[in-house]
């Protein structure tokens, strides 16, 4: 009988989570088909005001934060805003599942298939070495010069255009990134104030540092690095507002994944897994789990993410292969090999290059304030037992969620190389970690006193 009853319960289980994919899946394609029947007239004007904004700009845009320059990359956002421009209304299946750029109905005469490696561009934009510049590209489609070739990025869902191609039709590049900034400052707002309310200040200042390691207003003036910490901030608020957090986890970051494949063009993805996992255990502590289920259940959400993200990015390559008969399962899995083998690559040197994006300032000011703040504590704690080893023991969740970013760059050594001027940023849960780890450590009383 107890046989059966487990069975029924991972039954009813699996039936969840297929149902809720179904859903996710026909939103997706239904929310991409409804912004696809936006004319590309509506947002041609704000096209090209973009357009010009980006060319004056240039691929990269560093941004004096005080104390250090940091970057943003613009090389994508030219790209997104051509495939949104790109759109064809009349066909919006075909245009939500191929994602060209470059595509204009009448003057295209050749349509170029995803490739297995990098993203073609017209040979104007293309300099010997292979090096395309997508701000100067844009700049040329939308100011009369005859682009006549397509290329299509069908590998990715690129769900932004649900947001992008709205946002186009009511303002610019620069108005966009007004609107960003101020709802970072609302999320990271009302992130703070939960964090506060459901665990305490120090928490607060905890996460708040670790966002600005990551430069993470600076990230508002790109659209392709702000969005996983969007979707972080808004999973993490959801979290703090659950009444019960335990309900439904699993699923939760399951839906995370999925949503992140989603939007995102790879660049720092872990990032919605990473912070929504500290808020969970944080929030979970008073459960009093025992190391063994609290690395069970690390395991359980790790996977129940990865599987949202991974199944979600091959339904995409499916559908695409069906309808629009491109062989685009073959060139992903050949673009998966190339960003994660190149044995010539030191992993080494992949780690250096991402922690020298960081904002060392910050993070040093901050160990300093922690180093004294912990010092005090143990000082005004002298006379109170602190139970150090099993301190420890309860700190794994986070000693873990922290090294998932040398995971990453160990499994995408070639990706986190080349593009770490914005994969750096998934460090910032590292950062969190780190701070937390030092603060629980030293605890007077531990969180549970079971092996």
């Amino acid at each position: 009988m107890n046989f059966k009853r487990t069975i029924k319960k991972y039954a009813i289980q699996a039936t969840k989570y297929i149902l809720i994919f179904i859903i996710l899946i026909c939103i997706y394609i239904i929310t991409l088909i409804g912004t696809s029947l936006i004319p590309s007239d509506c947002i041609k004007e704000n096209v090209i005001k973009s357009s010009e904004i980006l060319k004056d700009e240039g691929e990269k845009k560093y941004i004096n934060v005080g104390y250090k320059d940091a970057s943003v990359f613009l090389f994508t956002d030219a790209l997104m805003i051509n495939t949104a421009y790109s759109i064809d209304s009349k066909t919006p299946l075909e245009s939500a599942l191929l994602d060209r750029k470059n595509y204009i109905p009448g003057q295209t005469l050749l349509e170029h298939e995803d490739q297995q490696y990098n993203l073609g561009a017209s040979k104007n934009y293309t300099d010997e070495y292979g090096n395309i510049f997508q701000t100067a590209e844009l700049y040329g489609l939308m100011h009369g010069e005859n682009i006549t070739d397509s290329y299509e990025y069908a590998r990715y869902w690129h769900g932004y255009l649900v947001i992008l191609r709205p946002l186009l039709v009511i303002t610019d590049y620069n108005g966009i990134r007004i609107i960003f900034l101020c709802l970072m400052i609302a999320l990271v707002g009302w992130l703070m104030y939960l964090i506060i309310k459901k665990l305490n200040i120090k928490i607060a200042i905890i996460f708040l540092l670790g966002l600005i390691s990551a430069n993470v207003f600076v990230t508002t003036q790109s659209f392709n690095e702000i969005v996983v910490f969007f979707i972080a901030m808004i999973s993490s608020i959801h979290l703090l507002l659950k009444k019960d957090i335990e309900k439904n986890i699993g699923i939760n970051f399951f839906v995370i994944g999925s949503v992140t494949v989603f939007m995102d063009l790879l660049t720092a993805p872990l990032v919605t897994l990473g912070m929504p996992l500290v808020i969970y255990f944080l929030l979970s502590e008073s459960k009093k789990r025992s190391v063994k289920e609290n690395i069970l259940t690390f395991i359980k959400l790790c996977t129940c993410w990865a599987i949202g993200y991974g199944i979600t990015w091959v339904t995409k390559w499916i559908i695409t292969s069906i309808i629009c008969n491109r062989p685009i399962i073959q060139n992903a899995i050949t673009q998966a090999k190339y960003r994660t083998k190149n044995s010539k690559i030191s992993y080494a040197n992949v780690v250096k290059r991402n922690l020298a994006f960081l904002s060392y300032f910050v993070i040093l000011i901050s160990m300093a304030i922690i180093a004294v703040y912990t010092i005090i504590k143990l000082i005004i704690n002298r006379n109170e037992k602190i139970n150090l080893k099993e301190n420890a023991k309860m700190t794994l969740p986070y000693l873990f969620i922290g090294i998932l970013s040398f995971v990453w760059y160990f499994v995408l050594k070639q990706h986190s190389m080349i593009h770490s001027f914005f994969t750096y940023r998934i460090l910032c849960i590292t950062v969190i970690c780190t701070f937390i780890i030092a603060e629980k450590i030293t605890e007077k009383e531990t969180i549970n006193k079971n092996n």
